[in-house]
């Protein structure tokens, strides 16, 4: 699962220096929260972009609903910082938004470090397509590969819909399309109020 906070460059770019370092840092944290909560392994940051993994080191048959529903949990907290960021005073705020690729597969994990640290990544297919997904989606989007939907679109019939979404007119991947996955209940509203929250991003 690849998660990338669209419109954050935008934002960073009225700021001064010394104000997004703090922000990137919120927003981190705010998804190592939800990692750790569902028990997802976060493998890199880069900016305000996150590989997170399941199955490692122990796969599981629901590792792609976990990854759905950690997806889910993503996009709330991604909307709270925003709701939080608005509240502080900052409208630029309103462009951000969450966006998510989700791919199921095997990868292979290979340990890159030469001084007998750990520098563990992936490497696969299910990589790419994640990217792919992530590169695609919308801000608060959220786009599965057809292996995450044929494993969790059954079990998540009541929780979630799925729709098929081309992916800018491109062809069809090569294992199959990209859907949109969308939790039923209904998402965080943005609000502008001053009601607690972050100071103003004020640069």
């Amino acid at each position: 699962m690849i998660a990338s906070l669209r419109g954050f460059d935008t934002l960073a770019a009225h700021l001064a220096p010394k104000r997004v370092a703090p922000l990137l840092h919120e927003f981190l944290a705010a998804i190592s929260d939800v990692a750790v909560a569902h028990h997802a392994l976060i493998d890199t940051v880069v900016g305000d972009g996150v590989l997170l993994l399941y199955g490692v080191p122990i796969p599981r048959r629901d590792d792609p609903v976990r990854a759905v529903r950690a997806a889910a949990a993503l996009q709330r907290a991604a909307l709270a910082l925003r709701n939080r960021w608005l509240a502080g005073g900052d409208t630029r705020a309103a462009g951000l938004g969450l966006a998510v690729g989700v791919a199921a597969g095997e990868v292979l994990v290979v340990d890159l470090s030469a001084d007998g640290g750990r520098a563990a990544t992936p490497i696969g297919e299910p990589l790419r397509r994640a990217e792919r997904l992530c590169a695609a989606a919308r801000g608060g989007e959220t786009l599965v590969d057809e292996a995450t939907y044929a494993s969790a679109a059954t079990r998540l019939g009541g929780e979630w819909s799925f729709s098929a979404r081309p992916l800018g007119g491109r062809p069809r991947e090569a294992r199959g399309g990209a859907y949109r996955a969308q939790p039923r209940r209904a998402a965080l509203r943005v609000v502008a109020t001053r009601a607690g929250g972050a100071g103003p991003l004020a640069g």
